[in-house]
């Protein structure tokens, strides 16, 4: 515990046991450091946005939806070439991008935490399900009465238009 973190014992990634005719999908949730609100302005989100849109690109993910909440991001991500390609080289590249270019934007201190939640979807209908649970997130929050309404919320391309 040299960091003051407690030492974790990271569990092996499970194959993807999805039929080869259906699309490997997942679906990511991951948080700012301390759950700071750091996605409250257009700047911050664009910054994190197009670091996003690098990093998927040199890693060969897609990335079809995503949601930033103010302490928190949503997505939806695809590998383009190999069904097992690691998620992880994906978002470590984009916290790290992202971190570095918020920081030189004057948004300092820790921006992640140090891990991320994700979830393999293995039907359309568990797509279907978690992005309307996702789409309704800033409604819950109050940030909006409809997701039309969200600014934060879509395709990457769509919100960077908006931005």
């Amino acid at each position: 515990m040299s960091n003051g973190l407690p030492d974790r014992k990271h569990l092996k990634r499970i194959p993807v046991w999805i039929p080869d005719n259906q699309s490997v999908i997942y679906f990511v949730t991951t948080c700012c450091a301390e759950r700071r609100h750091i996605f409250t302005n257009n700047t911050a989100i664009k910054i994190t946005l197009e670091s996003l849109i690098k990093s998927a690109a040199a890693t060969d993910w897609n990335i079809p939806q995503i949601c930033f909440m103010p302490d928190h991001v949503h997505l939806l991500t695809a590998p383009m070439t190999e069904r097992e390609q690691k998620l992880s080289k994906l978002m470590q590249r984009w916290k790290s991008s992202s971190k570095q270019r918020l920081n030189r934007a004057g948004i300092e201190g820790g921006i992640w935490q140090r891990e991320f939640f994700d979830r393999l979807l293995r039907h359309n209908e568990s797509l279907t399900d978690k992005w309307c649970y996702t789409e309704m997130n800033p409604v819950r929050a109050g940030l909006c009465s409809v997701p039309e309404a969200y600014p934060y919320l879509g395709t990457p391309e769509a919100i960077l238009k908006r931005l």
